[in-house]
């Protein structure tokens, strides 16, 4: 991943042109899409801050899990099982609460309600979502190229893609029944930026602490225009789509640099 201007401009295009296709197919097609519904708890503020916590003890899970694993999942013949097991692991305390909590998936914004529909647009707009990134890139020549990556890290890349937004929503969901849109996507944003520093530093990029934090506020932004898409659509499937295309498109003009 880079640090560049142009990365970052490519990204928020992408990003509001996915979020922006969203919200306006929402406004003029609302009879195809899914019927909007209030958010219902029972103690707003204590969910929230039940919530809270699974997301700290997830976050601190994560960076245990790759460091002790990352030596098996480097080098062992089994690292998709493992990597597997991890998210697994790392994602089970939310899963655990809802368990206790007796809550479905919807209060992650995870509804089937019009799923092929949902489906469709979610391919749609992540494929214009995609261009528009290699074009800002000045890569529009690659896209053909860059549509035979996607399956990249197979189903389990798909799999880590699909939990990050269920945990996103998990937050938005108990913490906007809470305290309303507006302090929820601040919130929420930071603590979703908050969680990829370890991988900016340590992980992945290995990045600086002082360009870690960089990106991590560069990108603050973004989470805050993805969870506003959230919070009108009600759904993490499309987001789901829009950042495993638009990942994919980083990774793909980040290597071919």
């Amino acid at each position: 991943m880079e640090t560049s201007l142009s990365f970052e401009a490519a990204v928020y295009a992408a990003w509001t042109t996915g979020i922006g296709g969203l919200l306006l197919f929402i406004s003029w097609l609302p009879g195809i899409w899914q019927p909007v519904r209030p958010l219902t708890l029972s103690k707003p503020r204590s969910e929230a801050f039940i919530a809270l916590g699974a997301t700290l003890l997830l976050l601190a899970v994560s960076v245990t899990t790759d460091h002790v694993l990352c030596d098996w999942k480097r080098c062992s013949a089994f690292r998709d099982w493992i990597y597997l097991g991890q998210l697994i692991i790392v994602y089970s305390p939310i899963l655990l609460v809802m368990l206790w909590r007796k809550q479905g998936p919807a209060t992650c914004f995870l509804r089937l309600d019009k799923l092929p529909t949902k489906v469709l647009l979610g391919v749609g707009l992540s494929i214009v979502a995609a261009f528009v990134f290699l074009a800002v890139r000045g890569k529009v020549g690659d896209f053909g190229p860059f549509l035979l990556t996607l399956a990249r890290g197979g189903p389990l890349a798909m799999l880590q893609t699909f939990l990050e937004g269920f945990a996103l929503g998990f937050l938005l969901y108990r913490f906007g029944a809470w305290l309303g849109i507006r302090w929820s996507a601040v919130i929420v944003a930071v603590l979703f930026m908050a969680g990829h520093l370890p991988n900016y530093m340590a992980g992945t990029f290995h990045l600086p602490v002082a360009e870690a934090l960089a990106m991590a506020i560069a990108h603050a932004g973004i989470a805050v225009l993805v969870l506003m898409g959230l919070w009108k659509s009600q759904d993490i499937i499309v987001i789901g789509f829009l950042h495993w295309f638009i990942n994919a498109a980083s990774s793909f003009t980040t290597a071919a640099s």
